[in-house]
C-alpha cells in the first residue's frame, strides 16, 4: 500500500461520498426536512462515552499520523476518546518491534483500546494476513477489541465474484478469530459496505457481532431525515447483519469548499456546531459506536480536496474548532463536582418541535442534559452560515441539586457558561441549534 494515498474506489475516495441525485436535489434547493422531537433518552456517561471512537492511520509507513506520531498522541489524549480505529496493515518483515507496534502499544498504553479493519482482497492496495492476526492482536498488548471486514469493498465491478469474495474473507475471518482462544473475547465487525454496494452484500450475520456503516450526511445537519437519515443507513444495511448492534465506523464532516465532488462541505464553525450533536445523534439513535473520521486531515491539499480537511486536527497538527468542541463535550462527562448522589430529574415543560433532549448520568451523581434544536444552520451553495436559533424554553428540576448550569458551545470551538437561577418553581433557557449542555448537580 501506498502511505501517501488514501484507499481507493475507482475515481472516489474512501469516504462514503453521497449519491449524485441526492447532491443535485440539495444543491437546487429540494432540501429534506430536520428531525422533530425525540423521546428522552436516558443513560450514563460513562456508556456515552464508549460509544465514541476516532479513525486514524497510524499503521502506515509514511504521511503524517506515522511521521508526527509523538505529536498526535498527545492531542489524542487530550481529547478525551477512548476508542481509536486503524488499519490492520502488517507484513512478513514485522515483528513486535516494528515502528508501527511501538506506536500501537503507546496508544493501548494511553488507555485507548484498539478497532482494526482487516483488507480483503478485492482492496487494491493491501491485504490483511489472517495468518498475522494472533500477532497483530499480541504486537498491541491485547489493546484490540474488535476486528473488523474489510473498508468499503467493491462489488459492483464485479457482482457475479465480488460478493462471494467479500463473503468468504469475513468468513475466514470469524474462523482466524474464533479458532484462537486467547481472542474469544474479540468482537468481530461486518464490512463496511456503501452506497450500490450495500444491496449486492451477502447476509453475514453468523460471522459477525456488529453491522457496519459509513454514515456522511455531506452539508446536512445530523439529525436530518432526508436520503441521508441515519436510521436509513442503518436499514439499507439490515440485511448484511440481522439483529446485531450496529457501529457508524466512518462518519463527519469535511470543510472543502471549493470541491468538485457531489460530497458537499461545511465550514470550519458549521463542523463545530455539528459534530457534538453528531455524537449526541448517534446515540439516541442507538448506533453502538460512532468513530469519527478523521483525527488528522491525512493531506494539505487545496481547498477542492475533501481528504485535506476531514480531520479534527489540521494536516499541520493544529487544532479546529470541531477539536475543542468536542474535547469540551466529553470534558463534561468526565467532570467532577462536589455533590452528593441524588435523585435528580430534568423535565421541559413543552415538547417543542425539532428540539432534541438526552439524560446522562455522571458518576459523581451530577445529571447532564444536552439539549439543542434539531435544524440546519448551513445554506449551499450560497455559502452562507445561519446564526445560531434562539428558542425560549422552560423546565423544572426535581431532587436535591445546589446548582444549574448551562454550558452553551459556540462554533468557535469554546464553550460559554451560565449559572441559572430558578424564578416560580421554573429555569429559564435560551435552547438554540449551538448544543447546550446543562449540568444539575
Amino acid at each position: 500500500m501506498n502511505g501517501n494515498q488514501p484507499i481507493a474506489m475507482g475515481r472516489l475516495t474512501r469516504r462514503g461520498l453521497l449519491s449524485v441525485p441526492f447532491a443535485l436535489a440539495v444543491a437546487s434547493g429540494a432540501r429534506p426536512v430536520t428531525a422533530q422531537a425525540q423521546t428522552v433518552v436516558s443513560a450514563d456517561t460513562e456508556t456515552f462515552l464508549d460509544s465514541i471512537g476516532v479513525c486514524s492511520h497510524f499503521a502506515r509507513t509514511k504521511g503524517v499520523y506515522p511521521e508526527y506520531f509523538d505529536r498526535i498522541l498527545p492531542e489524542m489524549e487530550a481529547l478525551g476518546i477512548r476508542h481509536l480505529r486503524d488499519e490492520g496493515i502488517i507484513t512478513a518483515k514485522d515483528n513486535r518491534d516494528s515502528a508501527v507496534f511501538q506506536r500501537l502499544r503507546r496508544i493501548v498504553a494511553a488507555g485507548m483500546r484498539l478497532t482494526i479493519i482487516c483488507y480483503d482482497d478485492l482492496n487494491p492496495y493491501f491485504a490483511t494476513p489472517l495468518d498475522k492476526i494472533a500477532d497483530f492482536y499480541d504486537w498491541c498488548d491485547g489493546g484490540i477489541d474488535l476486528f473488523e471486514g474489510s473498508n468499503e469493498p467493491v462489488l459492483i465491478k464485479d457482482p457475479q465474484n465480488a460478493p462471494r469474495i467479500s463473503a468468504q474473507h469475513q468468513f475466514a475471518l470469524h474462523q482466524t478469530i474464533r479458532s484462537q482462544p486467547r481472542l474469544n473475547a474479540v468482537g468481530i465487525v461486518a464490512p463496511s459496505y456503501i452506497q450500490g454496494n450495500v444491496p449486492l452484500a451477502q447476509s453475514l450475520g453468523e460471522v459477525c457481532d456488529y453491522g457496519n456503516i459509513h454514515a456522511y450526511v455531506g452539508m446536512e445537519n445530523p439529525e436530518t431525515t432526508g436520503p441521508e437519515e441515519l436510521s436509513k443507513f442503518v436499514a439499507a444495511s439490515a440485511h448484511v447483519v440481522t439483529g446485531r448492534p450496529v457501529l457508524a465506523t466512518e462518519i463527519g464532516y469535511h470543510t472543502a469548499l471549493k470541491t468538485k465532488t457531489f460530497h458537499l462541505p461545511v465550514t470550519e464553525g458549521i463542523k463545530a456546531r455539528y459534530m457534538p450533536r453528531t455524537l449526541l445523534w448517534s446515540f439516541i439513535t442507538g448506533i453502538r459506536r460512532t468513530y469519527i473520521y478523521e483525527m488528522v486531515s491525512s493531506f494539505a491539499l487545496d481547498e477542492t480536496n475533501p481528504e485535506s480537511s476531514f480531520g479534527l486536527l489540521r494536516h499541520d497538527l493544529s487544532r479546529t474548532p470541531a477539536y475543542d468542541a468536542v474535547r469540551g463535550l466529553l470534558s463534561l462527562c468526565t467532570a467532577r463536582q462536589e455533590t452528593a448522589p441524588a435523585e435528580r430529574r430534568l423535565d421541559f415543560l413543552e415538547n417543542a418541535s425539532d428540539c432534541v433532549s438526552l439524560r446522562l448520568t455522571r458518576p459523581d451523581g451530577a445529571l447532564l442534559v444536552p439539549v439543542w434544536l434539531a435544524i440546519r444552520a448551513w445554506r449551499w451553495p450560497a455559502q452562507i452560515e445561519n446564526p445560531p436559533a434562539e428558542r425560549p424554553m422552560a423546565f423544572t428540576v426535581a431532587g436535591s441539586h445546589s446548582e444549574v448550569i448551562a454550558h452553551r458551545f459556540l462554533d468557535d470551538g469554546s464553550v460559554s457558561r451560565q449559572r441559572l437561577s430558578q424564578e416560580g418553581g421554573q429555569y429559564q433557557l435560551s435552547a438554540s441549534d449551538q448544543l447546550t449542555v446543562l449540568e444539575v448537580f
